[in-house]
């Protein structure tokens, strides 16, 4: 699937932490897939900012992005934990700006 650096990083961040033995591989297996190359952090200028509270917020090139967009393998199980987990947001009205994109491409493209 075709991803944009906002939508990598989305997805990253709906990754669970926790989840049974199989589950977790398949979460490291695909986050190892999300993840940026030294090439594309370079590319973006990729920076992450230490915010209070102990949290950070990354930030890249806008205009360097188009150059990053990736051709990410998504297996069966992420994708359904994805469509899943987005489609629920949006019954819940949590879906944002930044996950709307793929809301389209893993729960509206699938049905």
């Amino acid at each position: 699937m075709l991803l944009e650096v906002h939508e990598r990083m989305q997805l990253l961040n709906l990754m669970p932490a926790e989840g049974g033995f199989e589950a977790l591989k398949a979460i490291r297996r695909q986050r190892e897939m999300l993840s940026f190359t030294l090439e594309e952090k370079n590319i973006l200028e990729l920076v992450n900012e230490a915010q209070p509270g102990g949290s950070f917020k990354t930030q890249w090139k806008g205009e360097n992005a188009p150059q990053v967009v990736k051709d990410v393998p998504i297996d069966e199980y992420m994708t359904n934990f994805f469509r899943k987990k987005l489609a629920e947001m949006e019954s819940n009205g949590k879906l944002t700006e930044q996950t709307m994109s793929l809301y389209e491409k893993f729960v509206i493209m699938y049905k």
